[in-house]
């Protein structure tokens, strides 16, 4: 993999993506961004189903094996600093530690959720992203993912989560890092012909991580 295929880490992604799609922020605040929202509507917000095999959702909902067992769920995507508990049998979980912060490089864990995600797919069953609340971390993820396997922009992608799931609200940083995503995986295709590009997609693609 060439040095150019790969998305680097820009502390002004944040910066570059206000600039371009600032009616597209709910909070055009610097850095200094505070944690997850929380409250009572947020907290009690149920699982919000974004493709048919893919939700979005809060802590609680990963801890509740009833309703993960509801919803056909056998695979769990914890993208926050707190380790997940005892797993119960039939569930897979696996962790991303991050923070909700202006200073997490979030896109170093897109091609491990990337995978993590379509294992769940191509074995027919549902996956569950969640962070602390489901507001900015898990979007994020679930964001990345749809624009890269189902070739939306970052706004696409990102109104296709926010119509699922009304209260996200993924932080300027990280909207910094899918525009920077989004940049990767346009370069990628247009580099090649189009008689090329869908046969090489995944390969090409592949390169669009950190």
């Amino acid at each position: 993999m060439e040095a150019s295929d790969t998305i680097r880490w820009f502390p002004r992604g944040h910066k570059e993506f206000s600039r371009r799609h600032r009616n597209q922020c709910e909070d055009t605040a610097p850095l200094s961004l505070s944690p997850e929202p929380a409250g009572p509507d947020i907290e009690t917000y149920p699982p919000s189903r974004v493709l048919p095999f893919l939700y979005v959702g809060n802590a609680r909902d990963a801890g509740d094996t009833t309703l993960l067992r509801d919803l056909g769920v056998s695979k769990v995507l914890n993208v926050t600093l707190q380790a997940t508990g005892p797993e119960p049998s039939g569930i897979a979980y696996r962790q991303l530690p991050a923070s909700d912060s202006g200073q997490q490089n979030i896109k170093q864990y897109f091609e491990e959720a990337f995978s993590f995600i379509e294992e769940a797919r191509k074995s027919n069953c549902a996956v569950l992203i969640h962070c602390q609340a489901g507001v900015s971390r898990s979007p994020t993820i679930a964001i990345a993912y749809i624009m890269k396997h189902r070739g939306l922009s970052m706004i696409e992608a990102y109104k296709l989560v926010k119509a699922a799931r009304s209260i996200i609200s993924p932080n300027l940083n990280f909207m910094g890092q899918l525009l920077e995503l989004e940049q990767c995986l346009r370069s990628s295709t247009e580099t090649k012909p189009t008689w090329q590009q869908q046969a090489t997609a995944q390969e090409e693609l592949s390169g669009c991580s950190v």
